[in-house]
């Protein structure tokens, strides 16, 4: 398990890794926001691309509320909001200034939901998201996300959805890793917590995140997407790709959820050059 650093945010002990910080103030530093599955983390969603983003920006890659090393804390009124809000002020407090936002997955629908505002909460000055936006179907891939027993062979389930080569499965040393960050104090129950359903509490209407207007991203937005990603409908980057007003759209052809993992050289050799355009 990778410790960073970790800063206090409103009282929250918050978790993060830094690279690149020869870099601060020459340009926009790099701000890395990770996928939400069970024992997600930053080290797991950035181990691959952080040194590489981190040799020409700075970069910081905080833990999410819930997540990782970050206090185990939900707001049953409204979590999205509160990460939105714990993010906004981890950038204040970090003295940041504009970022580029590297959003995966759960972090990617809310970036752009963040970039469709009209009054933005992050300092967004360009934006790159892997697998997020567009609809996510509840299939039998979710349902293996979603039902996470606590297990090492459930954990092995989890990473066969979410990676096209079977190897990150099999892989018994990245299994544990795994599968001891999802077994932290308070991590089950802060992941699972965003499932509940009060049975007598009628369904409101849609979602920030599933109702974005994407027409509104005024920012330059690179979107990657993995052909073979079980966890999105084929073909979804269509729905909402062509709605941004300055989108580019990256194909991942052997990927799954987790094309930046599985294919980290071109995801970063394709985010640098996005960057320094």
């Amino acid at each position: 398990m990778r410790e960073g650093s970790f800063v206090a945010i409103d009282g929250i002990r918050t978790h993060y890794l830094e690279a690149g910080r020869e870099h601060r103030g020459k340009r926009p530093s790099v701000l890395l926001l990770h996928s939400a599955e069970y024992g997600g983390a930053a080290e797991f969603s950035w181990e691959y691309n952080l040194e590489a983003l981190g040799a020409h920006h700075h970069v910081l890659a905080p833990d999410h509320l819930g997540f990782g090393l970050t206090d185990k804390l939900f707001d049953f009124c409204g979590q999205f909001n509160r990460r939105i809000a714990h993010i906004r002020r981890f950038l204040e407090v970090m003295d940041t200034g504009p970022v580029n936002v590297i959003a995966s997955s759960m972090s990617g629908g809310m970036a752009l939901a963040v970039a469709a505002r009209k009054q933005t909460d992050w300092p967004i000055a360009k934006l790159v998201v892997s697998s997020g936006g567009g609809e996510a179907p509840d299939n039998a891939a979710r349902k293996i996300l979603n039902s996470y027993d606590g297990t090492r062979e459930h954990m092995r389930r989890i990473l066969g959805v979410m990676f096209l080569d079977k190897k990150w499965a099999h892989d018994g040393a990245y299994v544990e890793r795994r599968w001891e960050m999802s077994r932290l104090p308070g991590a089950w129950e802060a992941t699972t917590a965003a499932r509940f359903k009060a049975p007598f509490r009628e369904a409101g209407g849609a979602k920030e995140r599933d109702a974005i207007d994407y027409g509104a991203i005024r920012v330059p937005v690179l979107v990657f997407a993995g052909r073979h990603d079980p966890l999105r409908k084929p073909g979804y980057w269509q729905d909402f790709v062509p709605l941004i007003p300055n989108a580019e759209l990256h194909i991942f052809e052997r990927a799954a959820h987790m094309g930046h993992i599985e294919c980290a050289e071109e995801f970063n050799a394709r985010v640098l050059r996005f960057l320094a355009e």
